[in-house]
């Protein structure tokens, strides 16, 4: 789905509707603190909304883990908040000229004192004309990736989350208009900055072609963005790391190309201030030459900077 390049975060004006019970929400007349960004759109056909709007308080899904003290909004609740559409308690469904947003991943982390939720969803392009008229998905169109952001205040037992924001656009990624898959077998990473941002590592995992690729989709959290800068964002998608692949379904056993297998680590490393530097260390094997193989070792680590000029980590 195609969005104005320069959103801000907003407030959803219309009152959400009851998915079940679990997905309650009510207005707070708590009204939005300096620490917030002031919420607006440019989004087409969405409201903007004052800085002083109500807050909006809330109720966590049924908690089924006993190790989690308080549950985050769930899929459902996190998509209204980003769309303002009521998808009825699925997960997945066309929200604009026949684009169809889908719940990605949600993230709990707490940074300088607070207790944050953010939930990301990402989205199709939208579909004009007559039905079969659109190209098909190729490799390089990405899905649009949004966010809604909520924030632990703990006033109310039963309604401990309070919506913080959304960002209808965060970058895009993926290919084939579609995510790269969250790869549930690991853990998502975190780094925190000494100016009070959080770089996120969020695993993914894609295949294409037979061969099953490993790595993380970068996500930068900036909870002091500039209010004058237009362009800036509370969250941002700031690029991808490849951490491994496997070409055991295209190898045919060794028949059609030798058949590797490697996986990587990633690290952070502090840069004073500013965003980390990052390193790829590599195990497994990978193609020396047509017929042959090698073993990765520490000559193959990759690392990564963040390029100022277009807001990515690129490698060095």
């Amino acid at each position: 789905m195609h969005h104005p390049p320069k959103l801000r975060w907003t407030l959803p004006l219309p009152p959400l509707r009851a998915f079940a019970a679990c997905l309650l929400v009510s207005l707070s007349a708590a009204a939005c603190s300096a620490a917030d960004p002031a919420p607006s759109s440019s989004q087409p056909g969405a409201h903007a909304q004052a800085a002083n709007a109500p807050r909006q308080d809330v109720a966590p899904m049924q908690n089924t883990s006993p190790d989690t003290a308080v549950t985050p909004p769930d899929a459902p609740t996190v998509m209204y908040f980003t769309y303002q559409q009521d998808g009825d308690g699925a997960t997945s469904y066309e929200v604009q000229n026949g684009s169809v947003a889908t719940f990605w991943f949600g993230h709990q982390f707490t940074l300088d004192g607070t207790t944050y939720y953010t939930g990301f969803s990402w989205d199709t392009r939208e579909h004009y004309g007559k039905p079969g008229e659109q190209q098909p998905a190729g490799p390089d169109d990405r899905a649009n990736l949004a966010e809604a952001t909520f924030v632990l205040a703990g006033g109310d037992a039963k309604k401990p989350w309070k919506f913080r924001g959304q960002e209808w656009t965060i970058g895009a990624l993926g290919a084939y208009d579609k995510a790269d898959d969250i790869d549930t077998r690991r853990k998502p990473l975190e780094h925190r900055t000494a100016d009070g941002r959080l770089l996120l590592a969020v695993p993914t995992s894609s295949f294409d072609r037979g061969i099953s690729g490993s790595g993380y989709a970068l996500l930068l959290f900036n909870p002091k963005r500039s209010e004058d800068d237009v362009d800036s964002k509370v969250w941002r998608y700031v690029g991808s790391v490849r951490t491994g692949e496997d070409n055991s379904a295209a190898c045919d056993d060794g028949n059609v190309m030798p058949c590797t297998d490697s996986d990587g680590d990633l690290a952070f490393i502090a840069d004073g201030n500013g965003l980390p530097q990052l390193t790829v260390s590599f195990k497994g094997t990978t193609i020396e030459s047509p017929g042959k193989t090698r073993a990765l070792g520490a000559g193959d680590a990759v690392h990564y900077r963040f390029d100022s000029a277009t807001q990515q980590y690129l490698a060095r």
